[in-house]
């Protein structure tokens, strides 16, 4: 009954009648992976198309180079990866970490192939979804190219809270964070330092919680004015 509610809370299998999703469950098998576990390389991103049933994952590209990361996803129940590979059948450059300990159903591609034909609903669901997700790496992409840090950082906060997602960034470490914006710990926590000071944001232990919308707004549009002294003054006028 559990995997049953999962599916039916996800956005991937939205508009599909129980006795069907009864049926696709019974084709996947279901795996439990500890934190900080690679559960899938580019090698795997072909075999099988995979749903987080509990737990966080990530979703990273690595340089060659020197091994630092960017993430592209940030997922949690309901969510399915690799959805490039899913859309076109071909290997993706990218891996997928555990962040806590995690669930996952999983089946082949080729029967997610054989579904996503014969089963419309399933198909305009999955195409959704894999649009949504394209867009996140959309906005990131544009966040690397025309924002600073703090902007970033802003950007991220508002998209996980505008989606009551904010508890996917529970606890995560800033380095964590900072793979999330193209950054590194040490300016994500000077930028963190600067929004709690704005009075946008509460640290608990090292963790941001938005506590400010409209302060938080104001830094994602580039409002440096919204500066500690300019609010601290605000406060004094009202």
């Amino acid at each position: 009954m559990e995997l049953l509610t999962v599916l039916r809370a996800s956005p991937l299998f939205a508009g599909i009648d129980s006795p069907t999703l009864r049926r696709l469950l019974a084709a996947m098998s279901e795996e439990s992976t500890p934190a900080r576990r690679q559960l899938m390389g580019p090698a795997q991103s072909t075999e099988h198309f995979r749903v987080i049933v509990s737990g966080r994952v990530k979703i990273v590209r690595s340089s060659a180079e020197d091994g630092r990361e960017l993430t592209l996803w940030l997922l949690g129940p309901g969510d399915g990866f690799d959805v490039v590979s899913l859309l076109d059948g071909r290997t993706h450059a990218v891996s997928a970490w555990s962040l806590t300990p995690v669930r996952i159903l999983r089946a082949p591609l080729a029967t997610w192939n054989g579904w996503l034909r014969w089963l419309r609903p399933l198909d305009l669901a999955a195409h959704r979804y894999c649009a949504a997700k394209l867009r996140e790496v959309a906005d990131l992409a544009s966040d690397l190219a025309l924002c600073d840090t703090p902007t970033r950082l802003a950007h991220l906060l508002l998209r996980h809270f505008e989606a009551g997602e904010e508890n996917l960034l529970r606890d995560l470490p800033q380095r964590e964070l900072a793979a999330m914006i193209g950054s590194v710990r040490v300016v994500v926590s000077r930028a963190l330092a600067q929004l709690s000071a704005q009075g946008a944001v509460q640290l608990q232990d090292g963790a941001p919680h938005a506590v400010d919308l409209e302060r938080l707004l104001a830094r994602a549009r580039g409002d440096t004015a919204a500066s500690p002294l300019r609010s601290a003054a605000a406060e004094r006028r009202r």
